[in-house]
């Protein structure tokens, strides 16, 4: 049989389970079982009646609850909320558009699968509306509100206040905005008329066997949060949007009182060209432009490697070197930069294409030269010309095609002499011209640099790793706006919860944290009543989080969203 023994031990007892039983007919100890002191005596019993929960529901805590604390900290929602009015009761139309932008981030997908999200969100709870409000025919009827007047104007005047917020804040800098443009394929039916934006063009994802809409961007250097942006026809130029967004930009300055010439706007070569060089003359704003090849100074843009003078400071592999050259009929600052990275990046890119070319020619040549081949001389050539149309190949392949009976010989001559000239004063190199004359080449240097953050954004769009353009289900012109509205609000959204997160952990990529907030789950556990009556009990805990979650939270402030569960 089993009984509780007790042995003291340095003033203290601990307790054994002991089992007895009778052996040779004498009663002995047979087994005993250490129990410890008499508080954790207590303990186990304590967990051993404990309440085993009915059921767990996992709640999307970390990345929306930051995305929507960053909304209230930035203003973007009181902005927004004073721009549409809001109903008598429920969701106004900053909340539908904040949840599409977040949800977009955190679960890209149609409308109607919002509801759902939602209900398994910490939005839920913060918010207080049931999931039945947010339906796709509740997105369509709140957004048509915003097509009733004007929707470009409308949403133009959205952008405005929240610039203005941004400003007062002091969450933007007057030094340096960053433009470029890129376009976005659509699955748009070529039979669909009602729409104006989707056009056919020279599509940047190589996608051009379908309809695509254009996108011109102003992100602030600094902070990275989206200031304008602007949805123009698919089939329109990079340098023939310029002259619209600059417009759009200088009223957007004015309007919140921004000296124009305080500010720096960058550009990248797509738009650089003549015209373009007037308009922001006339602007009156500051501006670093990278130059096509072929329209940069030919003494400055091959100048000899020695002398270029590197860097300091974190522009690992950079040198540079510049002067007053005359361009587009004006002088201005022109600065050449080489950088060892991009030369070898390049390097790669011609090596790699050079040896795809090669092989294809090489089974060209076999193929045409069986006499029952059927190869005629135009379909050869546009052959070989479509293939050496690759940056740098022509330079260095060139071919000679003859006649042999009904077949043909094909030979390749490869130029040695080229690649080593490329190497000297072509590859790697980018030059800028700016109109800031009293600036230093560094300081040109780190004003263009910040335009990479749009190729990120970008790329981040694109490619779905911080918010899902794509697929994108709206079709009419209004609604595509307002998609491009609120997918540029979540960027800013993530700009600004990025922001705060490198304090806690320097150098983290957006990627990284968008992955570790995601980790951040809430779990409502549903325990039975404690009486015979009565509804069941629910507790609130967070998922066990790594270091890095951690001094995540405490920076964003995730301890705010702590409220109770909804059923």
């Amino acid at each position: 049989m089993a009984s509780l023994g007790a042995k003291k031990k340095a003033n203290t007892l601990y307790y054994y389970v002991v089992e007895s039983a009778r052996v040779d007919g004498k009663p002995r100890i047979v087994h005993q079982t250490y129990l410890g002191t008499a508080e954790r005596v207590a303990a186990l019993i304590k967990d051993a009646t404990a309440p085993v929960p009915l059921s767990a529901t996992t709640i999307s805590f970390g990345l929306p609850g930051a995305l929507w604390l960053a909304a209230e900290s930035s203003g973007a929602f009181a902005a927004l909320s004073a721009l549409w009015p809001a109903p008598r009761s429920g969701p106004s139309t900053a909340h539908y558009l904040l949840l599409a932008a977040i949800h977009r981030i955190c679960q890209p997908g149609p409308k109607t699968e919002v509801a759902e999200w939602y209900r398994r969100c910490i939005l839920h709870s913060l918010w207080g509306f049931p999931p039945e409000r947010f339906t796709s025919q509740a997105f369509w009827d709140y957004f048509q509100q915003i097509d009733s007047s004007n929707p470009a104007d409308s949403l133009q005047q959205a952008q405005t206040r929240l610039l203005g917020v941004w400003k007062d804040k002091q969450l933007v800098s007057r030094r340096l905005l960053a433009y470029d443009t890129t376009n976005f394929y659509t699955y748009i039916t070529s039979t669909n008329q009602r729409n104006s934006l989707a056009q056919r063009g020279h599509n940047k994802q190589g996608r051009h066997d379908l309809r695509q809409l254009g996108l011109s961007y102003v992100l602030d250097g600094e902070s990275g949060l989206s200031l304008c942006h602007h949805v123009y026809p698919g089939n329109l130029t990079d340098a023939n949007e310029l002259p619209v967004a600059l417009e759009r930009i200088t009223k957007m300055l004015d309007a919140q009182a921004i000296a124009r010439d305080s500010v720096t706007l960058v550009l990248d070569k797509g738009s650089a060209a003549l015209a373009n060089t007037l308009v922001l003359e006339e602007a009156g704003v500051g501006w670093i432009s990278a130059l096509p090849w072929n329209q940069a100074p030919e003494s400055l843009r091959e100048c000899p490697g020695e002398k270029l003078v590197p860097l300091g400071g974190t522009h690992l592999g950079l040198q540079v070197s510049s002067s007053n050259e005359v361009v587009h009929g004006r002088t201005y600052l022109c600065v050449v930069v080489y950088s060892a990275v991009f030369a070898s990046e390049q390097l790669h890119s011609i090596t790699s294409t050079l040896t795809k070319v090669m092989q294809a020619i090489r089974r060209l040549a076999v193929a045409i030269a069986k006499p029952e081949s059927r190869f005629v001389e135009d379909a050869i050539k546009r052959k070989l010309s479509r293939w050496l149309a690759s940056p740098y190949v022509s330079d260095m392949l060139t071919y000679d095609l003859q006649p042999n009976g009904k077949a043909w010989n094909l030979q390749i001559k490869f130029d040695n002499a080229v690649l080593p000239r490329l190497l000297e004063r072509r590859l790697g190199r980018t030059t800028l011209m700016t109109s800031r004359m009293d600036w230093t080449a560094e300081q040109v240097v780190d004003g263009y640099l910040g335009q990479q953050r749009i190729e990120k954004v970008f790329r981040g769009l694109k490619g779905g790793d911080w918010l899902h353009w794509s697929p994108m289900y709206d079709w009419t012109d209004t609604k595509i706006r307002i998609h491009a509205f609120y997918c540029m609000l979540g960027i800013s959204l993530l700009q600004s919860i990025h922001k705060k997160a490198e304090k806690a952990c320097p150098g983290i990529s957006m990627e990284k944290l968008i992955d570790e907030l995601s980790q951040i789950q809430q779990f409502h556990l549903l325990y039975p009543a404690q009486g015979a009556k009565g509804p069941g009990r629910v507790a609130t805990v967070l998922s066990k989080q790594s270091i890095p979650q951690h001094l995540l939270a405490d920076t964003l402030g995730l301890d705010q969203l702590s409220t109770p569960a909804r059923g």
